[in-house]
């Protein structure tokens, strides 16, 4: 796109208009003349006064970076559903993005940065001029292509390898799937992912969900990290701990079905609890991998959540029983588990020093050590659910299987 319309009486060349708003003549201009003589505004009631139906892209510029400039952003995002908020600062960090996409914006960018402002004005204003609903969820949008398939890690009891076993299977997947390959960390008081990956988190699931909530799901799809050893993109868990009715139910079930419509499978990690936010996930997963391990404990609480969910017909024949530490020697076998539990034990993953290992080293055990009884363990199970070979294959993203 080479000009913008404005909304000042220029001449419209596009779907949509284009506005710059800062209280600096010197940062007014400098947007203005990146975004090719976008309309100037000093004030946010400036903006709104010259606002006449047509889908404006309006970027807020530093000035506005305070707690009372995000309350005015805020103000006229909810009354003016045909404007789309940009905010363009000097520097970038987790919370001026959280303000931000809380207050209404559809992004923020650093003005002179990698990220460009030019396409984040094309994007938001595309969205704007679209016909496509805002809130609307990602999977009802008509995109002609079938979702990717959603994954749930769960196990009713802590401390026995969830989230290990999470990051090894979405790494495994990864490097046998043509298509991408997200991991959620659905945690949100005790979500470890990032620190097992080594990875500093950037965004997280709060500033998805702030996106999911004005509808901008591609903006949920941008907001994840690469992690570069194995190219799993990663949304984690908050920084701070949340309790765990912070999120509403829909709200992170909204936010998988965002990555869904870029991915070829997305994993999430459940916390060990059984509320309404887990039952929402398990509900929507088409998979659920529910870990145990060998011990009376672990055995118990998988019989009473299995009964649970039994009880309110959620999971059934998407179940499938992950045995942790299956080959340890402490009077119980597997067999005996299974037929306790009435389910039989899918993936077996045996103990193996390679793990506590690769957890210290910040390295995920199928590529620390691939050639290792556990994580040939968790590549079987990474093999079952993406369902080709490799890479190089023609990826099964669009066979859909019934739940």
């Amino acid at each position: 796109m080479e000009s913008y319309a404005t909304i000042d009486g220029g001449i419209e060349t596009s779907s949509f208009d284009v506005a710059v708003v800062d209280p600096e003549h010197a940062v007014r201009m400098r947007l203005a003349i990146e975004l090719a003589g976008a309309a100037q505004f000093t004030t946010v009631e400036e903006l709104v006064t010259n606002l006449g139906g047509r889908p404006v892209v309006a970027v807020f510029g530093p000035g506005f970076v305070s707690p009372i400039g995000f309350q005015h952003v805020h103000r006229i995002t909810g009354a003016h559903p045909e404007l789309g908020v940009i905010f363009a600062v000097d520097e970038l960090s987790t919370e001026v993005l959280q303000q931000a996409l809380r207050a209404g914006a559809r992004d923020a960018v650093v003005i002179g940065g990698e990220a460009s402002l030019h396409q984040s004005v094309d994007r938001v204003g595309e969205l704007l001029a679209g016909s496509t609903p805002r809130g609307l969820p990602a999977q009802v949008r008509g995109t002609g292509t079938e979702p990717g398939r959603l994954v749930a890690v769960y196990s009713t009891k802590g401390g026995v390898g969830k989230t290990c076993i999470a990051i090894n299977v979405a790494v495994a997947m990864a490097k046998r799937s043509a298509d991408p390959v997200v991991l959620v960390d659905g945690d949100l008081q005790f979500g470890d992912v990032a620190v097992m990956l080594g990875l500093p988190p950037v965004h997280t699931v709060l500033d998805a969900a702030a996106a999911a909530q004005y509808g901008d799901m591609e903006l949920v799809q941008q907001l994840t990290s690469r992690h570069h050893q194995s190219g799993v993109l990663v949304l984690p868990a908050p920084i701070e701990p949340m309790p765990t009715d912070a999120m509403l139910p829909g709200e992170m079930v909204n936010i998988c079905a965002a990555l869904q419509q870029s991915a070829g499978h997305v994993i999430i990690d459940l916390p060990s609890a059984q509320n309404d936010y887990v039952l929402a996930l398990l509900e929507a997963a088409d998979d659920v991998l529910l870990v145990g391990s060998m011990d009376i404990p672990s055995i118990k609480n998988l019989k009473i959540g299995m009964h649970a969910l039994d009880l309110q017909s959620i999971a059934g024949s998407k179940l499938k029983l992950v045995l942790n530490h299956a080959n340890t020697k402490v009077k119980l076998d597997v067999k005996e588990v299974e037929h306790v539990l009435g389910l039989s034990a899918d993936f077996p993953i045996p103990d193996d020093i390679a793990v506590p290992v690769s957890v210290n080293a910040g390295v995920p055990v199928v590529l620390d050590d691939p050639k290792s009884p556990v994580a040939r363990a968790m590549d079987r199970i990474a093999a079952s659910l993406v369902g080709n070979p490799g890479k190089g294959e023609k990826s099964n993203k669009h066979d859909k299987r019934g739940k």
